[in-house]
């Protein structure tokens, strides 16, 4: 990364975390841009999943993360917070909490997959069981899906439930298994830069359609 370009990115995640509010611009006049909250999951002694490759999944979902608040210069009608910009641990407790106390009016979690079988892949969203705010979850689950399979030319394993702690939170909540790090190709294209990127506009893309159609 060349030195210039490297300290505006710098500046731009000091920002992120001491201002919470993101990179986004400010909207069309007279609408104030819409609160998003990206957790970037794990951190920290807590590393997610491992990869089969030497990936860790704290490291992969804390690249996209950054990615999306950087992109977001290109979403005027998004506020980004992100839960996290380093390797840290965030208590489950303070990422929802911290959802609250900037008022977001959507919730997306970052996450990659794990599973016994070495040949799954693809990408889950999930919506939690129980969720405060089931239907709008919902939505902004299926809004996501398709972007980020779209993005990442990945196998479509659908809109899934399961018990998860992001139903604790009062907003829109979805949390977005990106690729399985158990399985190669996969993992080769979590660790690329370019495909990281192209993941954090799909996720851009799909939380924009879901505000849009609400």
């Amino acid at each position: 990364m060349r030195g210039p370009y490297r300290v505006a990115v710098v500046i731009s995640l000091i920002g992120i975390l001491f201002g919470s509010v993101a990179i986004g611009g400010g909207g069309p006049v007279g609408k104030a841009p819409v609160v998003v909250v990206i957790d970037a999951g794990h951190g920290g002694e807590d590393p997610g999943a491992l990869g089969c490759l030497s990936s860790v999944e704290k490291d992969i979902t804390l690249a996209v993360a950054r990615s999306i608040a950087l992109q977001a210069v290109r979403y005027p009608n998004l506020n980004i917070v992100l839960t996290r910009v380093d390797d840290r641990y965030v208590e489950l407790t303070d990422r929802i909490a911290r959802a609250r106390e900037v008022h977001a009016a959507v919730y997306v979690s970052l996450h990659a997959n794990s599973a016994p079988d070495a040949s799954a892949r693809g990408v889950e969203t999930y919506v939690a069981q129980g969720a405060h705010d089931a239907d709008g979850s919902e939505r902004l689950a299926e809004a996501l899906q398709p972007k980020v399979v779209w993005a990442t030319a990945s196998k479509d394993r659908g809109v899934r439930s399961a018990s998860l702690y992001i139903a604790r939170a009062a907003m829109p909540a979805a949390l977005v298994e990106m690729g399985f790090l158990t399985e190669k190709a996969d993992t080769r294209a979590l660790e690329d830069p370019a495909f990281q990127a192209r993941i954090a506009t799909a996720v851009l893309d799909g939380i924009s359609a879901f505000i849009a159609a609400e």
